[in-house]
């Protein structure tokens, strides 16, 4: 009865496997994306390789639908899976050395990564971890992009390494006051004002250039230890 099952398990996430595959090779990535992410539920985490390929075709998809930082999830998921072959090749070409979607510029990468701290910090102060409102979003963003400005023409990141650059940004504090924009409209209601300079970060305890702990093989910022996108910050998960 349990080889009956196991079979029975198999053929229904290599059906959708199979499914994504078509949907994918008929420019019809929304489509794939459905029957990936059914065929990655269904498969077995024993079943390794399987599983990384899965994944590799399903950050695929993403990225043409245009969401190239939920691929990077993907992508990095199945990177800790297999070490070699395509899905090594899709790290390297479309993840940077924060283990976030590779931008056009190593400026790019840097601002990025500055603004995923950041929002970051500011959404832990939220209860829902997540925007109330895109005015709220549109505000924050606006702040960090100008505390950028000014911070990154004070310093200059040239010659330093990855984990240096990570440390600048996470010691770095941009005066975000109040902005929950939806309980400041409430009638009735004071706004909320966060004190967001008090916050205290801890050190992770595996040093960013290590190797992580997962076996991945990659250094622990690039892996478990990855920042995760403004986009990724609200989606959760995939």
């Amino acid at each position: 009865m349990a080889i009956f099952e196991s079979r029975n398990l198999m053929l229904n996430w290599s059906m959708h496997y199979r499914r994504g595959r078509r949907f994918l090779s008929r420019h019809e990535p929304r489509g794939a994306i459905a029957e990936l992410r059914k065929a990655a539920d269904a498969c077995p985490v024993s079943a390794r390789r399987d599983l990384a390929r899965i994944l590799y075709y399903l950050g695929l998809a993403l990225e043409r639908t245009g969401r190239g930082d939920l691929a990077v999830m993907s992508w990095v998921s199945a990177r800790k899976l297999v070490h070699f072959g395509a899905v090594d090749r899709a790290y390297g070409r479309w993840v940077n050395e924060y283990g976030m979607r590779r931008r056009p510029s190593p400026e790019a990468d840097d601002f990025e990564a500055f603004k995923s701290i950041q929002t970051a910090r500011y959404l832990s102060k939220r209860g829902s971890r997540r925007f109330g409102s895109r005015a709220e979003r549109d505000a924050v963003n606006d702040l960090i992009d100008d505390a950028w400005k000014v911070f990154s023409a004070q310093l200059k990141f040239q010659g330093l390494s990855c984990s240096q650059k990570l440390d600048l940004f996470r010691r770095a504090r941009v005066d975000l006051p109040f902005l929950c924009v939806e309980d400041a409209m409430a009638e009735g209601c004071e706004p909320i004002v966060g004190n967001f300079r008090s916050s205290h970060v801890r050190s992770p305890r595996v040093a960013g250039d290590d190797r992580c702990t997962c076996g991945s093989g990659l250094p622990f910022r690039a892996c478990c230890g990855r920042l995760r996108s403004c986009i990724e910050l609200e989606s959760g998960s995939l």
